[in-house]
C-alpha cells in the first residue's frame, strides 16, 4: 500500500463505518485517480470534500430513526457508562487497599462491608454486556436482579467515583425498561463507554499530576459530544446521562436542605440545560426520518 492511499483511508474514516464498507473502495479509486503523480496527501479541495461528506453522511445517521428511538438509545449508552464508571471505581478503591481491607480502611472508604459493594457494581456489568448481546428485557432483568439485591444490601456507600446506590438501583431499572425495545447501542459506542471505564483505573495507577491530565481529557470528550451536537446529539445526550448520573445525588441533597446554587445544583442545571438543548437538536435530525 502506498503512502497515498495508506493517507486516503486515514481520511475515509470520516464517514461512518457502513458507508466505508458500501462505497470506500469506490472513494478510494477515485482519490487515487483525481491526485496529480507524486503527492503523498490528495489535493485540498479533494480533502476537504472528502471530510464534508463524511461529516454529512454521520449527520444522516440519526435520521435512520424516529426522535423517541434515538433518546432511548443515547439514554442507554449514558445509564451504560455511568454503571461501568462507578463500578471501576469500586475496584480501583479496592485495589487501593488491598482484597481484605481492615475495619479502619473500610470506615475511610465509606463501606462497612466493603465485599457488597464490590459485588453490586460488578454483577451490574452482567446486564449491561447482555444489552449488547440480547435485546430480551427478561433476560437483563434476571441478571439485573443480583446487582440490585446487592446494591441495596451493600448500605449507603456513595462518592465520585463509587456512586450513589439510590442512582444506581434508578439506572439499572432504566437499562431494564430500555432493554426491551428494538433500539440497541451498536458496536460502535462501545469504545467511549470503555473509555470512562478505565479512567478511574487510570487515576488509581497515575500520580497526582496524571490524574489531573485524565480528568482533563475525560472533561474534552464531554466538550467533544457537547460540540457534536451539530452532527449528532446522541453522545451529548448520553454524555448528559452519564454525568447527571454521579452528580444527582449530591445535587438532591443540596436542594432538600435549602442548600441553594452549591456547585452540585447548579451543575445539575447546567446539564439539564445541556441535555435540553441536546434533545431540541435530536427532535430536528430525526424530522425527516418522522415526517416520511
Amino acid at each position: 500500500m502506498s503512502t497515498l492511499e495508506r493517507h486516503c483511508r486515514l481520511l475515509l474514516r470520516a464517514y461512518p463505518a457502513a458507508y466505508r464498507e458500501a462505497r470506500g473502495e469506490e472513494i478510494i479509486g477515485t482519490l487515487l485517480e483525481a491526485t496529480p503523480p507524486g503527492r503523498s496527501w490528495p489535493l485540498p479541495r479533494d480533502i476537504r470534500c472528502l471530510i464534508v461528506g463524511g461529516f454529512r453522511a454521520r449527520a444522516a445517521q440519526p435520521r435512520q430513526f424516529s426522535t423517541a428511538a434515538n433518546l432511548r438509545a443515547a439514554t442507554l449508552v449514558g445509564v451504560a457508562a455511568y454503571l461501568v464508571f462507578t463500578a471501576s471505581g469500586v475496584l480501583t478503591s479496592y485495589l487501593r487497599v488491598g482484597f481484605v481491607p481492615t475495619a479502619e480502611q473500610a470506615t475511610v472508604i465509606g463501606a462497612p462491608l466493603f465485599g457488597w459493594p464490590l459485588a453490586a457494581v460488578m454483577l451490574s456489568l452482567i446486564p449491561v454486556a447482555l444489552v449488547w448481546l440480547s435485546g430480551r428485557r427478561h433476560v437483563v432483568l434476571l441478571s439485573t436482579l443480583p446487582a440490585a439485591a446487592a446494591t441495596s444490601y451493600a448500605g449507603p456507600w456513595q462518592g465520585f467515583l463509587i456512586g450513589s446506590p439510590v442512582v444506581r438501583l434508578a439506572y439499572l431499572a432504566v437499562l431494564v425498561v430500555l432493554a426491551g425495545y428494538a433500539e440497541r447501542p451498536t458496536a460502535r459506542w462501545v469504545w467511549p463507554v470503555g473509555l470512562l471505564a478505565i479512567a478511574p483505573l487510570l487515576l488509581g495507577v497515575a500520580g497526582r499530576l496524571a490524574g489531573v491530565y485524565i480528568l482533563l481529557a475525560v472533561l474534552a470528550f464531554a466538550i467533544l459530544c457537547i460540540g457534536w451536537m451539530v452532527i449528532d446529539a446522541r453522545p451529548a445526550i448520553a454524555m448528559a446521562v452519564f454525568l447527571l448520573g454521579l452528580q444527582l445525588f449530591n445535587t438532591i441533597g443540596f436542594l432538600a436542605i435549602g442548600g441553594g446554587f452549591e456547585p452540585p445544583a447548579l451543575f445539575g442545571l447546567v446539564m439539564s440545560a445541556i441535555t435540553a438543548v441536546a434533545v431540541w437538536r435530536l427532535r430536528r435530525q430525526s424530522a425527516r426520518c418522522e415526517a416520511a
